[in-house]
């Protein structure tokens, strides 16, 4: 295992270095765990077969703090990420190396911005030529809620992939690949998730290029990059016809929309006509096109009767395709009812503090969903600790297996909490069903056929 050199490492500062490791492989198991209870199922395309590699990776920056923990998490390249430079202070900076993080500084973080990335960049040279891996979000920022589109990439990641082999003075192969991670919805418990990855770029075929000229070199790679990521998600130019693209495939249910969809088909297939049907609207702008605008208006006026109502688009079509639906949740309820007692009794109290604490504190929902997975299975777990340290003195068998039994109960009591979760889940949707089956629909399923009706004749595709 690459961490147990500290132990025999005799220089103290690389002893450091090694024992950093050893917290960054307790949180990579610590997630492996956490991630799986939070998403239904993960998708990979395109696998990375190496731990180390000398490969800057750089992704889209959909999910804010769930990105990074995705990644590192559930893919088998071992990384070290660019994070902005203004969450790095005296105490966090120990902690935040410990994990694999590295500061980046932007622009509007001061006028020492280049020679502060002078340093950094010198720390990833040394990296890159250890046969590490670096992560980038080549967007810079995060939106609030999900686009389906791919901003520019910036040409940080190109800057520091030539920077190492300048260092390293051309002699081993340096190479960028794109990611791309496409959620059904980040803040969605149990939603879908697919992260693909793109072509292989090595930036030794453009030693010279890059030595005639670096600025152009830089750029070239950059949009080349830019390309491949494109590929990876379903990228709607216009951030106009971005709501189009989702507004469509929550009526079809076709799509990766977080609640309507069509349950047989994998998320694979859902994502694949996601990338369809944007390419399709890429090629028609809306400007040029006025019946996708009208198109577009009109959707907008079923979405604000659905208001009116009171119901959701997948609640009108639950209601009229499948009645016996909260039944099922209704069963679900009581399958989970056993381990949710114990879920409610280990995590209720710190599930319910951290959600109010989460929405209140964080301003952008984009962090609500990853912010209340990592401070629960941190804060859940040692709330909890006196459970495993009291439980094996209770228990009538040899001491061995009363500590035996004791660690895998403590091991699942996230999945009792997620278990408690689902259920409160489960019943909200049936008091919810009922409510819904009250409501008048009629009129709305005639507005649904009319919408179907004008999509499928104004987008083929759809």
């Amino acid at each position: 295992m690459i961490y147990a050199g500290c132990f025999v490492n005799s220089n103290a500062n690389n002893c450091l270095i090694s024992s950093m490791r050893l917290f960054y492989f307790y949180l990579w198991v610590v997630f492996q765990y956490s991630l799986r209870l939070y998403f239904r199922r993960v998708f990979q395309r395109n696998k990375s077969p190496y731990a180390f590699g000398r490969t800057i990776f750089v992704s889209n920056h959909q999910g804010s703090f769930m990105d990074p923990l995705l990644i590192a998490s559930l893919r088998k390249p071992i990384v070290y990420f660019m994070v902005r430079a203004d969450v790095f202070n005296r105490f966090t900076e120990r902690i935040f190396w410990s994990a694999h993080m590295l500061p980046i500084y932007r622009q509007r973080d001061g006028v020492e911005t280049i020679e502060k990335n002078q340093a950094i960049f010198e720390k990833t040279d040394r990296l890159l030529k250890n046969r590490r891996n670096i992560l980038i979000f080549g967007e810079g920022f995060t939106h609030d809620r999900i686009q389906r589109r791919l901003h520019p990439i910036k040409k940080g990641a190109a800057r520091i992939g030539f920077s190492a082999l300048e260092a390293d003075q051309w002699k081993h192969p340096i190479y960028l690949q794109g990611l791309g991670i496409n959620y059904a919805d980040f803040n969605l418990r149990r939603s879908d998730v697919l992260v693909d990855a793109g072509e292989m770029i090595c930036l030794n075929d453009y030693q010279q290029a890059y030595l005639e000229n670096p600025s152009k070199t830089i750029a070239d790679v950059t949009r080349r990059l830019d390309a491949s990521m494109r590929t990876l998600i379903p990228d709607v130019n216009d951030p106009e016809a971005s709501d189009l693209h989702e507004d469509v495939m929550m009526l079809t249910r076709k799509g990766i929309h977080p609640t309507c969809f069509d349950g047989s088909c994998s998320f694979e297939q859902r994502w694949s006509y996601a990338l369809q049907l944007a390419r399709w609207i890429n090629d028609r702008p809306l400007e040029d096109h006025p019946y996708l605008i009208e198109l577009k208006s009109e959707i907008h006026r079923y979405k604000e009767q659905l208001k009116v109502v009171g119901v959701t688009e997948n609640e009108r079509f639950l209601k009229k395709h499948h009645p016996n639906a909260s039944l099922m949740q209704w069963m679900k309820s009581i399958f989970l009812l056993p381990f949710a007692v114990l879920g409610f009794v280990h995590a209720a109290l710190p599930v319910h503090a951290i959600k109010w604490w989460v929405e209140k504190s964080f301003k952008r929902p984009v962090y609500w969903g990853s912010t209340k997975m990592v401070v629960a299975i941190f804060l859940v777990p040692l709330l909890n600790l006196p459970w495993l340290l009291l439980l094996p003195s209770y228990l009538p068998f040899e001491s061995y297996v009363n500590w035996i039994i004791s660690s895998v109960y403590f091991i699942s009591i996230g999945l009792f909490a997620q278990a408690y979760v689902l259920s409160l889940d489960a019943w909200k949707k049936v008091f919810r069903a009922l409510k819904v089956r009250r409501k008048n629909t009629s009129s709305l399923d005639g507005l649904h056929g009319e919408m179907m009706r004008k999509i499928q004749e104004n987008i083929p595709v759809a």
